[in-house]
């Protein structure tokens, strides 16, 4: 069975049946590949960093097709992402090398990720967390970041947030345990599925309050450095949580 979070690769091959070239240009119609919704908090935490870029080493986690992983890159950065869709990791690859970027692109599952030697100055979760919606996925994905972080390193992460105007469409389910779930014609090999009435949900994104993720930080052992909740144009949408932080024992 597919893991609930592996399904969106169906929608990374609509993207490039269409001649999208990122995620964010679904519900954006101004978005481009280089004007990812994350890129301003990005540049602004860039300047925060202790050493130029050309000194540092990156990770993105949910890398989707490539944009931060690029920017990043053109930046001096030494890059790698990672991502389970094959078809938004294809994406990457091609967007990379039509920039002469060398990024290393891997197929790797953040909340199953073995053990392993390498340590970056810098990871970035550009809207990956809120796809986590088991508690456990997402204590083992905190906990494989702090082990990739270097000492001294910035983690870097935008996140939707649940609150009090917070309304999901008629396509969705938003139950208290704050998990949002969507409605499927076929439940067939889609995990944790469940019948609403005559209709079908599966499990989509886990949209807390921001207290919820500041708790789940502190406890995986980060120490967090700044925050802010930025809202969206349309009230009803979940607010975006803009996060930097470090290592608690660093």
């Amino acid at each position: 069975m597919t893991r609930y979070y592996q399904a969106d690769d169906r929608i990374f091959q609509k993207l490039r049946a269409t001649g999208k070239t990122s995620w964010d240009e679904q519900s954006d119609p101004l978005a481009t590949f280089d004007t990812f919704l994350m890129r301003p908090f990005l540049e602004e935490s860039l300047a925060t960093l202790p050493a130029p870029a050309d000194q540092l080493s990156a990770l993105e986690i949910g890398c989707g097709t490539g944009p931060i992983s690029c920017f990043l890159a053109k930046k001096g950065f030494s890059v790698r992402g990672m991502d389970v869709s094959p078809t938004a990791l294809e994406m990457a690859r091609k967007h990379a090398a039509e920039r002469g970027l060398a990024i290393r692109f891997d197929s790797a599952d953040i909340c199953n990720l073995p053990e392993q030697s390498d340590r970056y100055d810098l990871v970035v979760d550009g809207h990956c967390l809120h796809y986590f919606v088991l508690d456990e996925d997402r204590a083992k994905a905190f906990a494989a970041i702090h082990r990739l972080l270097k000492p001294g390193g910035t983690f870097l992460m935008e996140t939707m947030t649940s609150h009090p105007a917070f309304v999901a469409g008629p396509n969705y389910r938003f139950d208290d345990r704050c998990v949002l779930s969507i409605k499927v014609e076929n439940p067939a090999g889609m995990e944790s599925a469940f019948a609403s009435g005559p209709e079908w949900f599966a499990p989509y994104r886990r949209i807390l309050p921001a207290e919820r993720i500041f708790a789940e930080l502190l406890q995986a052992g980060f120490a967090i450095h700044f925050h802010r909740e930025v809202a969206q144009a349309a009230p009803q949408k979940p607010k975006l949580l803009q996060l930097r932080a470090g290592l608690a024992s660093a």
